[in-house]
């Protein structure tokens, strides 16, 4: 990050083969549409190339990068949202060189009724409350990281969890109903 603040555009691509399919996972649990979440991470690393000498060399990359890339997948979403398209369950569209290869049990249950079911109402969520959740249930980030990236107080990271939790919950508990 040093050498790219100082002009060497060459060290970004080290950078991004590190760095790509974490973000690509994150952007795309929290976009769920495949095309939208590449095109985030192309400008989170483009924000990040043009804002390199921001950057503070006694923190790590990256939550600084996760936090660039969410505040990106936020402003998508948001004018996804302005525009009144719809979401669209993850499919087989997405590229599968760019997700963890075995998924896991968690992944496997979203696939079907319940996935949509578990879509609709996360998507129902307020826009912090979703990052968090995203963030810790999908990313496995800890709660500490998920403050850095999110550049809030720890409190209010596990206020937000607690919450989206809750709300999940209610909505998931009325849709049997």
């Amino acid at each position: 990050m040093q050498a790219l603040a100082a002009g060497n555009d060459a060290c970004l691509a080290p950078l991004m083969e590190r760095h790509y399919q974490r973000l690509y996972r994150l952007a795309l649990s929290y976009l769920r549409d495949a095309d939208e979440a590449l095109d985030c991470v192309q400008e989170t690393f483009v924000k990040t190339l043009e804002h390199a000498a921001r950057w503070n060399p006694g923190s790590e990359v990256a939550p600084w990068l996760t936090r660039i890339a969410i505040n990106n997948a936020i402003d998508r979403y948001r004018r996804r949202k302005r525009r009144g398209a719809s979401e669209t369950a993850l499919g087989d569209d997405h590229d599968a060189r760019l997700v963890a290869e075995a998924p896991s049990p968690e992944r496997e249950a979203l696939a079907g009724e319940l996935g949509r079911r578990v879509e609709r109402a996360l998507a129902a969520l307020p826009e912090g409350q979703r990052a968090v959740f995203v963030l810790r249930h999908y990313e496995e980030l800890t709660l500490v990281e998920i403050a850095e990236a999110l550049g809030m107080s720890l409190g209010t990271v596990k206020s937000s969890l607690h919450r989206a939790v809750r709300r999940l919950r209610e909505r998931l508990a009325s849709l049997d109903r």
